[in-house]
């Protein structure tokens, strides 16, 4: 049975790959529309994460921790990301659009870097194993998939 940490550090894996492909497929791309429909998939992708994660774990873990600077910090983080995204739907520039999603990426990645060193090993050290495996069936139910999949 795999923890919600160690489900959201597998998703986290899943997300750099699409990112990667992205922008391959962005080296291509000579049109604001594709930067933006692409921009809209990954705007997607994170929407679910984001709430995924504070509804699985960052409210337990809100909960738990009597400080929560470092919550706040990472809820702004979401906020912020997702804030990256909504000039790119408004270009008509490529080039413009192009650059401001490669740099919404490398800031989600980078989100990421940051969960995974700082925030789920809180987690992992706040929340008894047990729990931490139930938040992961969790996911697993959020996402229609069976725990022997």
């Amino acid at each position: 049975m795999a923890t919600i940490t160690e489900t959201l550090v597998h998703e986290h894996a899943v997300y750099r790959e699409v990112f990667d492909q992205i922008e391959r497929v962005l080296a291509g791309s000579q049109s604001a529309s594709e930067v933006k429909l692409l921009a809209a998939v990954v705007e997607g992708l994170l929407t679910g994460h984001g709430e995924t994660e504070t509804d699985l774990a960052y409210s337990v873990l809100d909960h738990a921790l009597a400080d929560r600077g470092t919550l706040d910090q990472l809820h702004q983080d979401h906020h912020e990301i997702d804030g990256q995204f909504k000039p790119i739907h408004r270009t008509t520039d490529p080039a413009k659009a192009l650059r401001r999603l490669k740099q919404a990426l490398a800031a989600t990645r980078e989100h990421f870097r940051h969960e995974e060193k700082t925030v789920f090993p809180v987690l992992e050290q706040t929340l008894h194993p047990d729990t931490l495996g139930t938040l992961g069936n969790q996911w697993r139910e959020r996402h229609s998939i069976s725990a022997t999949a």
